[in-house]
Order: structure tokens, then sequence, then C-alpha cells
């Protein structure tokens, strides 16, 4: 439900934090177009549920269930999974994302994971 940005003058990064990601898209959460080093997605509190955290390269509307995801990544119930991109994944227009119980855009692709599915993102 809480998302938190920090960037410093001391490194180049920025750093993308979410306590609850749900199915209601964060919009262009940086403010523009970043090249995604490293995610980290804890699904710690929904064990028996598979989750799917995606990502779109837009900086306008993000219709769950609807708009098509540039990235997605499912994590297994209970599990936590760390993603490091060599050389970045870039999003020319800005980073938003998501996170519903359902793969793709099929199905019941709006439905919210019961448990708190907690994000890290960092971007140069």
């Amino acid at each position: 439900m809480a998302l938190s940005i920090a960037s410093s003058s001391s490194f180049e990064g920025k750093i993308a934090y979410d306590t609850d990601l749900e199915a209601d898209a964060k919009v262009n959460i940086f403010g523009g177009p970043v090249v995604v080093k490293f995610i980290d997605i804890d699904n710690a509190a929904n064990a028996g549920t598979v989750v799917y955290v995606k990502l779109y390269d837009s900086s306008t509307t993000v219709t769950s269930g609807t708009t098509v995801p540039d990235h997605q990544i499912a994590v297994a119930g209970g599990a936590r999974r760390a993603l490091v991109y060599t050389g970045g994944v870039g999003f020319t227009s800005g980073l938003s994302m998501n996170c519903s119980t359902t793969a793709g855009t099929g199905g019941d692709a709006t439905t919210d994971p019961s448990g708190a599915v907690i994000v890290s993102v960092v971007a140069t």
C-alpha cells in the first residue's frame, strides 16, 4: 500500500520500496525513463498462492486485467525471489507495476493477493 522512493547524490540509482503491491497499478513510479537493475519480491505472506508481479513500460494509465505487461515475474507461494539484470532492463516511458494472483491479462487479473507482497526495485 505504501510506496516509497529514495534517491541520493551519493549513488547513481533510485530505489522504490512498496510494502503491499496490489492489482491496482502504481504508475510511472520513478517519474520518467529508467533502467531496472534489480528487483526483490517477497511473497512470504501468501503461503499457498503464486503471485505475478507485472512491469509495464508506461508513464500513463495502466488498466489491470487489460494492459499487457512488458515483463511478468511469478513468485511461488511463501517464497521470495530476487533478480539481478546484468546491463539492466530499460523502460523508456516510465516504470509502472502491479501484482495479482492471475498471470497475464486473462482470467481475473485484477485479484489482489490476500497477504502483503513486498517489492523493492533498484533502477538508474
